[in-house]
């Protein structure tokens, strides 16, 4: 019975994800637009576009989490699920945070052509970077765990 409440907690928690992700999607396809901002030329146009590089390793680590929970959902082993879904955000808020760290400012200097800073210190972006790197570190005990419950399970 425990094991059925928490699967339909999942489905609803997978579906309530789909309804941020798809509300942030909406959002970022106006940001895209520029219906909200005024158009001063291409390289702001080019520069507006670099800026998205980051919200999108963002919308990916949402739609993670939404795959996780539709995992959940259909039974699938809480480990091995969770293990997998630590990996994957962790990466995507890691490579997040060093995309509006470095390679945001980069890119807009590039696009620019002119002086640009090296580095655009931003706390956010730094700390879902650091926690990222936490995230993929604490995968490892629950693989570990989700190897032992399946040679368990293999005995039984």
């Amino acid at each position: 019975m425990l094991e059925i409440w928490n699967e339909r907690r999942a489905a609803v928690a997978r579906n309530l994800t789909l309804i941020v992700l798809a509300a942030l999607a909406f959002g970022m396809a106006l940001n895209a637009t520029g219906l909200f901002a005024p158009d001063r030329g291409g390289s702001a146009r080019f520069v507006q576009l670099i800026t998205m590089l980051p919200t999108l390793c963002y919308l990916a680590a949402i739609w993670t989490i939404h795959r996780a929970f539709g995992a959940l959902a259909r039974g699938n082993a809480v480990e091995r699920t969770v293990a997998k879904l630590l990996v994957q955000l962790g990466a995507l808020m890691f490579f997040g945070g060093v995309l509006r760290v470095f390679a945001e400012p980069w890119l807009t200097r590039f696009a620019l052509g002119r002086p640009w800073p090296w580095a655009n210190i931003d706390i956010a972006a730094i700390t879902l970077g650091a926690v990222g790197l936490l995230l993929i570190l604490l995968a490892r005990p629950l693989r570990q765990a989700a190897r032992m419950r399946a040679e368990l399970d293999g005995i039984l």
